[in-house]
């Protein structure tokens, strides 16, 4: 058998949003960035939204989060203010369901503060409860002389925060009791598969 030895750094698995190919990204089984839809709704840790400097360059990735999402010094390089989230989604992360979002450009930047904007205007975001996000598509906006796409979003509905952004495993699954009534229509159901 082969001998096989982990690379440094930060191995923990990550999707991403590439505005100028309107695509998603996640990393695959040998780290590298695999194309995915996302077609279906995933709970996002927005309460624990990390602000930080974000350094992205071809072969490096230095992050500096902010104490308290306060803003430092900003650190000599071309950093940016960023931020990280965890992103959780059996159905379409498979094997590694919770994922780091994390970015410095600017469409993934304004999606974020609008989705913990909206959020934090909810009753649930003060009762700890963590939102089921749907992405419906994204719009194309004009940024100084540039262009940009922003993800847009719906929040589905709230949860109690899954244990799974600690690191604990995720509960076994009940049975489910015998419907009482005619069961859900497809669309209901599947908002339930994330």
């Amino acid at each position: 058998m082969p001998l096989a030895i982990p690379g440094g750094g930060d191995a923990k698995p990550y999707i991403r949003y590439q505005a100028s190919a309107n695509s998603w990204q996640m990393s695959g089984v040998d780290g590298k960035p695999v194309e995915f839809q996302f077609s279906q709704p995933a709970v996002f840790d927005i309460q624990n939204v990390q602000l930080g400097w974000l350094l992205l360059e071809t072969g490096n990735r230095d992050w500096q989060p902010w104490p308290d999402n306060n803003p430092t010094g900003k650190p000599q390089g071309e950093y940016k203010a960023g931020f990280e989230v965890d992103v959780y989604s059996k159905a379409m992360f498979g094997d590694e369901p919770v994922r780091s979002y994390s970015s410095n450009a600017t469409g993934s930047t304004m999606f974020i503060q609008e989705l913990y904007n909206t959020a934090e205007q909810a009753p649930e975001f003060a009762q700890g409860k963590s939102p089921v996000v749907q992405i419906t598509g994204s719009k194309p906006i004009k940024v100084g002389k540039g262009n940009t796409r922003v993800p847009q979003f719906t929040i589905l509905k709230w949860i109690d925060r899954p244990g799974v952004f600690d690191g604990h495993d995720e509960p076994a699954s009940a049975p489910a009791p015998a419907p009482k009534a005619a069961p859900a229509p497809a669309a209901a159901a599947a908002a339930d598969e994330f």
